[in-house]
């Protein structure tokens, strides 16, 4: 089993030590992980994801050397952003990556992880932005692998109902689909929805609809903060993904995809 979606105390809103993460992974069970720092530019809100790549480095390299039976890659979590994409694209130039998740945590040029846009908008419309946006995103930029956690507004969305469905929103996730599929990039099968809607991100219905326009790549990640997370509902995400009809689950060497059976 394969967990593609891990952070330590390298991004700036986790603070357990690569090691700890990669000891939880063992004791999960996993063979491969990849640790996925955050960096967002620009952000309104929050701390400073910024990364230390020197600190990184060395970080990944201690840890595989004490975890020898684990396979570790070395991942980014770099935020969507049409308006500092040239600069991103500049500060992961040259830089020893395996894997990119590119992911849309704006929405109004708000992270609704916070209260400020929820104030602002109400639930459709902060859904349909963030899909626009999304689309937006996933046309202007190249520089990733995957589109992380689609859904990612369910998470924090204060209503009773917080799930992005792809039956309310079909036709703008059917474009974003149709996008990444059409620019060679994959999805992100996100287990840590799962804590906090009904489901992962994104929900079974728009993977199996990324499965019927042709969409071959897909990850699994439980977007572990914390020891406990990692490698959460992997097992039964890949049962999932086996009945929808894919046969394989993508790794990731020096930004390309290794199918792994599933």
């Amino acid at each position: 089993m394969i967990d593609y979606h891990i952070h330590s105390s390298i991004s700036a809103d986790c603070s357990i030590p690569m090691a700890k993460m990669a000891q939880a992974a063992v004791n999960a069970g996993l063979k491969e992980i990849c640790f996925t720092e955050h960096i967002d530019l620009n952000l309104k809100e929050g701390p400073d994801f910024s990364v230390d790549f020197d600190a990184y480095a060395d970080a990944v390299e201690k840890t595989r050397g004490a975890f020898p039976e684990l396979k570790i890659r070395m991942g980014i979590e770099a935020g969507l952003d049409t308006a500092s994409a040239p600069q991103m694209e500049e500060l992961l130039r040259g830089r020893p990556l395996d894997f990119d998740i590119g992911s849309q945590h704006v929405v109004f040029g708000l992270d609704p992880y916070y209260e400020t846009v929820w104030k602002q908008y109400d639930k459709t419309e902060i859904f349909a932005q963030y899909l626009k946006t999304a689309l937006e995103s996933v046309k202007a930029i190249d520089n990733y692998d995957v589109m992380g956690h689609i859904g990612y507004v369910s998470k924090f969305c204060p209503y009773d109902d917080k799930l992005l469905r792809y039956a309310d929103y079909s036709d703008a996730i059917d474009m974003l689909l149709k996008a990444l599929i059409d620019k060679g990039k994959g999805i992100e099968v996100n287990t840590n929805g799962l804590y906090m809607t009904p489901s992962t991100m994104p929900e079974t219905a728009v993977i199996r609809r990324y499965f019927e326009l042709g969409g071959e790549i897909v990850t699994i990640g439980s977007d572990a903060h914390y020891e406990a997370v990692v490698g959460h509902a992997v097992s039964d995400t890949l049962d999932t993904l086996k009945i929808i009809g894919f046969r394989y689950i993508c790794a990731f060497e020096k930004r390309r995809p290794i199918f792994l059976p599933i």
